[in-house]
């Protein structure tokens, strides 16, 4: 990649827009190229000064259930019709089981593995971490160190939890991007690999069990106690799900 087209992307990189090989490819460019590096830590400076000095305005929770609401009674008037009307009755059966075969599929789908695109935006934060040194913000192996870091960054408080006597050394946290909000990363690491932890609220977005594969990172996720929990690494499968058991193991209800 050339510094014309690094430059291009510098934007479309730092909103997260980039697919994982572009993404990759721009961090390889940053990594040897100081000018090009230096242009992205302004743009950062600048995104985080405007950010800084901007206020903020939280919607109201109900705001979305009304939009949905209304456009759903909209779209049923202008498509009020009776075409169904002169259908066979065994048409109007077979369209019934065909619409139900689907929802069984979908429900199934949606059950067995996470949204690829969530995957894929959890994978590509963790390459990036990896590739532009900003593996954490705090840096330390003290979970009571960590936790209280986040502490008016974010609007919950997630949990740390340490597993260093289990072989997966807690390192560091930092404050991170996934599925549009700002969500907690808590940082371990195994032997040469570091594992990125996401976790966030599940709100009415649980995650369920899942899991998801990509050119040899693995996305584990699951949702326990109101919190969505997400492991991307490059560690083997194995060891992944190793990890992820013990946290479960250790996650506590949120004190009343």
């Amino acid at each position: 990649m050339k510094c014309e087209e690094a430059a291009r992307l510098i934007d479309p990189y730092l909103d997260g827009e980039l697919d994982l090989t572009a993404c990759v490819s721009m961090e390889e460019h940053l990594a040897g190229c100081p000018a090009c590096r230096a242009r992205l830590e302004a743009q950062q400076a600048l995104i985080s000064a405007v950010r800084d000095e901007t206020p903020s305005f939280k919607a109201s929770p109900f705001l979305a259930t009304r939009i949905r609401a209304s456009l759903r009674a909209e779209d049923s008037v202008a498509k009020k019709v009776s075409w169904w009307a002169d259908l066979p009755i065994t048409s109007i059966y077979l369209a019934l089981g065909s619409m139900l075969g689907l929802i069984a599929v979908a429900v199934f789908l949606s059950s067995s593995a996470p949204s690829s695109q969530l995957a894929q935006e959890a994978i590509s934060d963790h390459v990036r971490s990896l590739q532009v040194n900003h593996l954490m913000d705090v840096a330390s192996t003290d979970q009571h160190t960590v936790k209280p870091w986040f502490a008016g960054k974010l609007d919950y408080s997630p949990q740390v939890i340490d597993l260093a006597s289990s072989g997966y050394p807690l390192i560091g946290g930092r404050l991170d991007v996934l599925d549009h909000r700002y969500v907690a990363a808590i940082i371990y690491q195994r032997r040469q690999h570091y594992i990125n932890l996401f976790t966030w609220p599940a709100d009415k977005s649980p995650l369920g069990n899942k899991d998801y594969e990509q050119n040899n990172y693995h996305v584990l996720g699951w949702t326990k106690n109101g919190m969505n929990y997400l492991a991307v690494s490059e560690l083997g499968e194995k060891e992944l799900r190793e990890f992820a058991e013990m946290i479960k193991n250790q996650i506590v209800p949120p004190m009343e």
